[in-house]
């Protein structure tokens, strides 16, 4: 025979259950950016600051990225020389001023 406290017991355990289960269970959510070489360092890098959506929506030029990813590198963005060519090159690839994805 359930008592009272018992039932509130199980209310417990069952709404610990449903707050822990979801974080648990759920997979992480894919990148919205899509493959090509660099994208591990967009994700890496340009996700510390802000939103990737951020760089999902913006349209500019090769030139436009190089000049963006430099006001980045002197807002604390570390990258290489090297990288920022990656950079450049997969975002002017990707979310050039001509393209829509």
């Amino acid at each position: 025979m359930s008592t009272p406290r018992s039932g509130t017991r199980l209310r417990r355990w069952f709404s610990a259950a449903l707050l822990v289960g979801p974080a648990i269970a759920s997979p992480q959510p894919p990148s919205p950016l899509p493959d090509g070489d660099g994208k591990a360092l967009v994700e890496r890098i340009c996700a510390q600051c802000h939103s990737l959506d951020t760089v999902f929506r913006s349209r500019r030029t090769r030139q436009q990225w190089a000049a963006e990813i430099d006001k980045m590198i002197a807002k604390g963005a570390k990258l290489s020389d090297d990288d920022i060519d990656v950079v450049a090159d997969y975002l002017a690839s990707r979310f050039g001023a001509s393209t829509r994805n």
